[in-house]
Order: structure tokens, then C-alpha cells, then sequence
């Protein structure tokens, strides 16, 4: 069975959650593997997530009809290539109105390409009901909460971010010191690199804990995508899907 190309939407409707930190470990998780990834940043304003990668971040602007179907015509196309989309809280409504518009939910399953949506939680409220609301948008899509413990250390939220399935377990990442977290955000800093190859003279404290918070977020990570990969087997072997309704999920001028 070839592998689903899967879509992994990380998102929030409230800036400072942790987004594009957990979109550049995930990218650099499928870098280390040696797969080639594509990701996309959706901040018009500050796209950090295209300046830390550039060679595997695109920005992408979604405020007008040429640029959506640009997007979308990028993520609906199976190529067995991950794909991570930083949604930026700006473009938060107009994403999921035009994944909604255009069905995407529905329509990229037919594709073979599974769409994933990383909800980085927050204690505010409007986080809260945007959650709430994301699953009865797209009841069938694969919706996790990620608790950042930089953030949201302390808080008890697991009941107000349930999860959809057995698939969308919740995801951790652990805290990182404030020196360390001050060198990972000043730039040009890569996990894979430092993997890799720690910078020189990088002090002996902080290339431990580096290494450590790689092995639990990129075990995370294995097992997100193990669980993916076998409930994808699970449906093949239930039978193929219904036929294409439509030509392309695209935004329709």
C-alpha cells in the first residue's frame, strides 16, 4: 500500500500559542528521516516560518483568489510528500471558510491525501470555542490538541479540547529554558542541523536538554504518524471510497 500524502494543518485562532515552533520541529522531523516535506506560512505580517526554512517554506498569501487556489492546488496532489501549513491567527477564518467553500475535507480523502489538523490550545476562551467549533465543522477530519507546556503550564484543559478519535491523541511539547528557547528563537537555527551537528562551543547543559526535548517531541511525532498510517490501512482494507464528485478542490473566482 503506498503511503497517504498527509496534510498536517497547525493552527490557532490566537498568536503566541507555540504554531510555528511545532510547524518547524515537524518539518525537521521528516528532514532527519530524509523525506522530503513542503511547508507552507500563511503570516502575511511576520512569516517566521518561511525565514527559519526558507529551502522548505513557502509564503503563501491567501487574501485573494489567485493565491487560495495556489494553495489548495498544492495541497490536494498526492505525491507521498508531507505537507505543514503554519496557519498565522490572521488567516485563521479565512482558511477554514475556504476549506469549508470547497469541501476540502471530503475531497482530499478521495485523493488519497488525509488532511490533520494540530490545534494549539490556549486557555483563552475564544481558543476554547474555536476548538469546539473546528469539530463540528469537519466532524470526520483527524482534529489533536497540542498543549504547549511553555505556554500552557499549570492549566487542566484536556477536558475542554477532547479529542475527535483514538487517532488525534493529544500532543506535548515540553518547555524549553529560556536560554535555550532564546537561541532556537533568535535564528538561523535548525533541529535537524543541530541533530546533525551542534554548533561548536554549544555549552554541554544545553546540547543535553536540546536532545532531549528532540526525543520526546520526535517520538510524538512517530507515533502520531504510526497511528495515521494504520488508520489509513484500516480503511483501505474496508473497501475503496465513493467515486469523485468533482474535477478539483479548489476556491471557486
Amino acid at each position: 500500500m503506498s503511503r497517504p500524502t498527509h496534510v498536517y494543518i497547525i493552527a490557532s485562532p490566537r498568536p503566541r500559542t507555540g504554531k510555528t515552533l511545532l510547524a518547524r520541529a515537524l518539518i525537521e522531523f521528516f528532514r532527519t528521516d530524509g523525506r522530503p516535506v513542503a511547508g507552507f506560512d500563511l503570516d502575511t505580517m511576520d512569516p517566521m516560518l518561511a525565514r527559519f526554512l526558507p529551502k522548505y517554506a513557502l509564503h503563501a498569501d491567501i487574501n485573494d483568489t489567485r493565491g487560495q487556489v495556489a494553495l489548495f492546488d498544492e495541497l490536494i496532489v498526492d505525491d507521498e510528500r508531507p505537507k505543514v501549513v503554519d496557519v498565522s491567527a490572521h488567516a485563521y477564518e479565512t482558511f477554514f471558510d475556504l476549506m469549508e467553500q470547497i469541501d476540502f475535507a471530503t475531497e482530499a480523502p478521495r485523493r488519497s491525501v488525509e488532511p490533520v489538523i494540530l490545534y494549539a490550545a490556549n486557555s483563552d476562551p475564544l481558543s476554547v470555542r474555536s476548538y469546539d467549533r473546528l469539530r463540528k465543522r469537519f466532524p470526520r477530519l483527524t482534529l489533536a490538541p497540542v498543549y504547549n507546556d511553555g505556554i500552557m503550564r499549570g492549566y487542566n484543559l484536556r477536558g475542554e479540547f477532547p479529542t475527535t478519535n483514538v487517532v488525534a491523541l493529544p500532543l506535548r511539547i515540553p518547555m524549553l529554558s529560556p536560554v535555550l528557547r532564546g537561541i532556537v528563537d533568535a535564528g538561523p537555527f535548525s533541529f535537524a542541523e543541530f541533530r546533525h551537528q551542534p554548533p561548536e562551543r554549544f555549552p554541554a547543559h544545553l546540547e543535553t536538554e536540546m536532545n532531549a526535548w528532540l526525543k520526546r517531541v520526535n517520538l510524538q511525532f512517530r507515533e502520531m504518524e504510526l497511528r495515521l498510517l494504520l488508520s489509513s490501512l484500516r480503511g483501505t482494507l474496508q473497501g475503496p471510497r465513493p467515486e469523485r464528485q468533482r474535477d478539483s478542490a479548489r476556491p471557486r473566482a
